[in-house]
Order: structure tokens, then sequence, then C-alpha cells
């Protein structure tokens, strides 16, 4: 029995441009009056994921900064170093300049910092070896550098505990690479029709459908499974 759907926002909410679907939202509503808590997991900054949640309906805790912030009902759980990715950003602005455009979300977050794609990450990654612990990943929509130690896995394991609630009972679904662990830790996998084929081959279900209505169509499969 699937008690809660943890999803990712961007590309399985949202289209290309950051649309959030209409039917994305209805099936939210669907899922929650079921029943079933819906949990938000990204890589954006706590603000932006919990106003999310709030407005769409969801109960379940949000988990923000790709694992790395995790909140249920006013408290929140910091996971991983603060500070160090920073300190790696100073030090690509010091590196390549003005190519280094920061998220405005940074001056919020706690522990992963957003940067908008410039130079290939592969030289980019030359300088962010330089500091331990730290690792640049590639969400779809922007390059995040955060804790090695963290990803949306860890963060949804602590929303799990906060729900009492054990893997086989979740249910994830995403798009990126960036939501392999998180699916990893779900008893449930669901990969919308846009999603990287890396995450597909782990999939309990690929949706025909892409972005939100993938997610509306693999909401749909864990209602009626249940």
């Amino acid at each position: 029995m699937i008690k809660a759907v943890a999803t990712d926002v961007d590309g399985t909410l949202t289209d290309c441009e950051g649309y959030i679907c209409v039917e994305a939202i209805t099936t939210i509503r669907e899922l929650e009056a079921k029943g079933i808590r819906v949990v938000l997991c990204s890589g954006n900054a706590l603000c932006v994921v919990k106003a999310l949640a709030k407005y769409m309906g969801c109960t379940g805790p949000t988990v923000s900064e790709n694992g790395a912030v995790v909140e249920y009902k006013a408290k929140m759980m910091i996971l991983g170093e603060k500070g160090a990715a920073r300190r790696v950003v100073q030090e690509l602005k010091d590196a390549y300049g003005s190519e280094i455009r920061e998220s405005w979300s940074n001056r919020y977050r706690f522990v992963d910092m957003a940067i908008q794609w410039s130079r290939d990450i592969k030289e980019l990654r030359t300088i962010v070896k330089k500091f331990k612990g730290v690792k640049l990943i590639d969400s779809g929509f922007a390059y995040h550098i955060l804790d090695e130690r963290i990803d949306k896995g860890a963060g949804l394991l602590q929303a799990m505990k906060l729900l009492k609630l054990q893997p086989s009972e979740v249910a994830g679904v995403g798009d990126s690479i960036t939501d392999l662990e998180m699916l990893r830790v779900c008893g449930f996998k669901g990969v919308v029709a846009n999603g990287d084929p890396r995450i597909k081959k782990i999939a309990d279900y690929v949706a025909k459908e892409e972005f939100g209505k993938g997610f509306a169509e693999i909401s749909r499969h864990i209602i009626s499974k249940n």
C-alpha cells in the first residue's frame, strides 16, 4: 500500500519552461483526498518549495536543496555542511568572472548553491575538485554545488521518518539523474516520459506522457494499484 508520493518538481510537475501542469495539481489533490501524502523533493530553495507545497495542497514534508533541507510542520532540519558551496562559488567567480551567474534563490539557501549554465560541467569540476567534501551536479535546469554526502534520497529518508513510513510505503516520481537516489529509496519508482534514460532503467513504471501529464499518469496508476 502506497501512503506517500515523493515527487521532483522541475521537469516532473513542470514543463521545460517551468510552467506547472494543471493536471498535475489536480492529481496531487486526488492523491491527498485518498490519504496519500505528497512530498515535494526539489533542488530549489525551501521558501520556493514550501510555497508550492502550500498552494498545491501537499501535506507531506518538503525536501529542498537536493536533499539538504527537510521541513515539516514548521520544523526545519539541515543536512550537510553550511558555507562550503558558497566558497566554491566564489572560487568559480574568481576564475571565470561574470560567466558565473548565481541563482536569485542562493541568498535563501543553506547548503546547496545553484548557478546558471555557462561553461562545460567538466571544466567547472576541475575547480570544484579542489574542495574536499563538495560535489557539482547538473539537474537539467541548473548546476548545483553541495555537500557530497547529500542527495534527494538522504533527504527523503528523513521525510519518511517524520511521516513514520517505510520505503515500501512510498512511491517516487522523477525525471532527472539527480532524482536517482530519491527513486532508489522508494518502494515504487515512476519516471515521466521525458526522464533520463539512466533512471528509466530502474523504474517500475515509465509514463507514456511527458512532464506533468506523465506525473498524473503515474499517480493514477498508483491510485488504481492501491
